[in-house]
């Protein structure tokens, strides 16, 4: 048997086994996720379970987040929830009313590239993002 040590073959790095709620939670996405975002959502999402301020958010948006089947199934309410918990995660202080937050640019943004590094889904639309958040706005 010939091996070659150098091979370029890149090894997945394997998560421990589950330490805490988060651990549970980002296991059941990385089930599914698209691989070449992992270092995104650890930098951007994962990482944020070690400041207090944001624990109890971060673990809703995560556990909107791995309910992959409702995404597929009923996007709409599933977006909504998502939405929500997006706000709660990046206005911890809830200084923005929703009225403010579904007119925030860079909220909605925000909100769209969840879909690219959780579900892989680069072609959310505005009209559709829009659509989905519109019984919000009646609330």
């Amino acid at each position: 048997m010939n091996w070659n040590i150098f091979s370029p073959v890149k090894r997945v790095r394997k998560r421990g086994s589950a330490k805490d709620n988060f651990d549970v939670f980002i296991d059941v996405i990385e089930a599914f996720a698209p691989r070449e975002h992992l270092s995104q959502r650890e930098i951007f999402y994962y990482n944020y379970k070690m400041m207090l301020s944001c624990r109890k958010s971060l673990l809703e948006l995560l556990e909107v987040l791995s309910r992959n089947q409702l995404q597929k199934t009923a996007p709409g309410e599933h977006g909504r929830a998502l939405f929500l918990r997006l706000k709660n995660f990046y206005d911890p202080k809830d200084k923005l009313s929703l009225a403010e937050a579904l007119a925030d640019k860079n909220l909605i943004r925000k909100f769209r590239d969840l879909y690219i590094l959780f579900y892989g889904r680069e072609n959310l639309s505005l009209e559709e993002i829009e659509d989905w958040l519109k019984p919000l706005k009646v609330a």
